[in-house]
């Protein structure tokens, strides 16, 4: 069988085939799609909230949950309660202390790719299953049920900083180490191990074209690229670097690259190639680099990008961008602030960071203001798969049977005619290493919305996790089609609807009143849970 693995449809082709729509907006942009695959079993309402600034916001907890751990399920809810949020956030601040041996114990059965060396996954037969299905079906599964929630938040958003596209550059299995060996280790650290720890893997090695990089054949990529995106951000009139900067740092990365030969008994492992290096004086961001530094000049390198205030302005941009709105710059500039101060004063130290985030009055006062943060394809799926409450029981981790639950729920998401293929996002596949955006503009042409819809639909009639149909595990007690309705709206949004909406649910489950009770049940409960999924209420986070 070949790969599961197709590559993303890419913003540019999403919109010149469907062109851009409101985000979450009524579902005509179905008909104006031509795509009306589900639209014959779910109706097209007329919502009166469209954007989040017209919804009743959700509590507190829900509203951390729904920003730090994909939603809010009945058990994180219960924690929350049992810590309260500042509690909650140090505790997941500190993912060593949180037991996450049911899922990793589960991953590292059933997919023991995850911890082998290159070498051995080099020699991998891969016939019915590819590394980075592996990999993409891992990072899925941890997302929907890893108890440490922050840390999966935080793995996903450190992807996208130091973005490699696994499928591109030969850097298939070097991801899968790079994962594991880089990002995730450093998720919650020091962002200047982290910085180190990614200029050493092998995966952005190859990815951004340093193993080429030699004195006398300088190539820039990587040294451009960890200003640019790693670091410092996009310079304007020469600040905060030039171009000599870009140039002197290539310089002093010449001879970063990886043991590369079979036999070496440190193959697949990063190596300093001393008579590679450019061993001359270098200038970098008005900084003298003596003579002869060797390896130490990319390091003093390093230690010059993780100590400079525009560093920590620019990541602090971007977690605020992650966690409270689109335009932080514009609307969020003091908490920018506050968190770029965190990075200078803790040297460095995401959790410091993160805990001035997380417990800032901007981040908890934050939804439905500075234009709403809508779900990206990937945080949807997973969304989905935790607030319906899909047992981990059901999808034990084993792929290349496409017999198994697991294998098919991976491919319902990731196969060649995979819902988040069609939509864009999968993980590791964004063809720039700037990353997958993460502003809502991004995500809502028409035709990524019309597989927004069907993703819900497919949720409900239980073809994304092979056998479950939420229906059939709601409380068997409530004893009215209203109950009902009000069970589905707490349970998948976590907050109110406006009154009209849920009327219009309540209309539309019951048809207007002429269905009884278990006439609505058997006809169509599927179908309010995929409208209340398909919502924009669903859709905005």
């Amino acid at each position: 069988m070949p790969s599961l693995s197709a590559g993303p449809l890419t913003r540019r082709r999403l919109l010149a085939l469907g062109g851009l729509a409101t985000a979450a907006n009524d579902p005509v942009a179905v008909a104006a799609s031509g795509d009306q695959r589900g639209a014959n079993r779910r109706p097209a309402l007329s919502w009166s909230a469209r954007a989040s600034a017209d919804m009743p916001p959700p509590d507190p907890a829900t509203h951390l949950l729904s920003r730090c751990a994909w939603g809010a399920t009945p058990a994180d809810l219960a924690r929350v309660a049992a810590l309260g949020m500042p509690g909650w956030i140090d505790e997941q601040l500190d993912p060593a202390t949180i037991d996450a041996g049911a899922v990793e114990g589960l991953l590292a059965a059933g997919i023991p790719d995850l911890s082998l060396n290159l070498a051995q996954l080099e020699v991998l037969n891969q016939h019915t299953y590819r590394v980075t299905d592996a990999l993409n079906a891992a990072t899925l599964y941890r997302q929907v049920y890893s108890p440490r929630r922050l840390q999966e938040a935080m793995v996903d958003f450190w992807s996208d900083h130091f973005s490699i596209n696994q499928y591109m550059e030969g850097a298939t299995w070097h991801k899968l180490i790079d994962d594991r060996d880089v990002i995730r280790p450093h998720a919650l650290g020091s962002f200047k191990d982290l910085l180190t720890a990614s200029a050493r893997s092998v995966a952005m090695l190859i990815y951004l074209n340093n193993e080429l990089n030699r004195s006398g054949q300088l190539n820039e990529n990587y040294a451009r690229e960890i200003l640019e995106l790693h670091t410092l951000g996009v310079a304007v009139d020469g600040q905060p670097y030039t171009e000599a900067d870009v140039l002197e740092v290539a310089r002093c990365f010449t001879g970063w690259a990886w043991a590369n030969r079979n036999g070496d008994p440190h193959y697949g492992a990063f190596r300093f190639y001393a008579d590679r290096h450019d061993q001359g004086i270098k200038q970098v961001l008005g900084q003298t680099i003596p003579a002869g530094g060797g390896e130490r000049d990319a390091l003093v390198v390093i230690d010059q990008l993780c100590r400079h205030p525009a560093t920590a302005r620019f990541l602090a941009t971007k977690l605020v961008r992650r966690f409270v709105g689109d335009d932080p710059l514009a609307d969020l500039s003091q908490l920018v602030d506050r968190v770029a101060e965190a990075f200078l004063v803790n040297d460095g130290d995401i959790k410091a960071m993160l805990r001035v985030l997380l417990n800032a009055p901007e981040f908890m006062a934050s939804f439905g203001r500075h234009g709403g943060r809508l779900n990206r394809p990937m945080e949807l799926a997973v969304r989905m798969m935790r607030v319906t409450g899909v047992p981990q029981g059901l999808l034990l981790p084993t792929l290349g049977d496409p017999k198994l639950p697991f294998h098919q729920w991976y491919s319902s998401l990731v196969g060649w005619d995979g819902l988040l293929n069609h939509m864009g996002q999968v993980p590791f596949a964004w063809l720039t290493p700037d990353g997958y955006p993460d502003q809502k503009e991004n995500w809502t042409s028409s035709v990524v919305m019309v597989y927004r819809w069907n993703l819900g639909l497919a949720m409900a009639e239980g073809r994304v996790a092979p056998g479950f149909r939420p229906r059939l595990h709601r409380p068997a007690d409530l004893a009215s089609a209203a109950e009902i309705v009000d069970h589905w709206i707490r349970r998948l949004i976590g907050r109110a609807m406006l009154a009209a909406d849920r009327d219009t649910l309540l209309a539309w489950f019951t048809n207007g009143g002429t269905l009884s009770l278990a006439q609505a049940a058997a006809q169509r409960e599927d179908g309010l849970i995929a409208l209340i999924l398909d919502s924009p209420y669903f859709q905005w986070r």
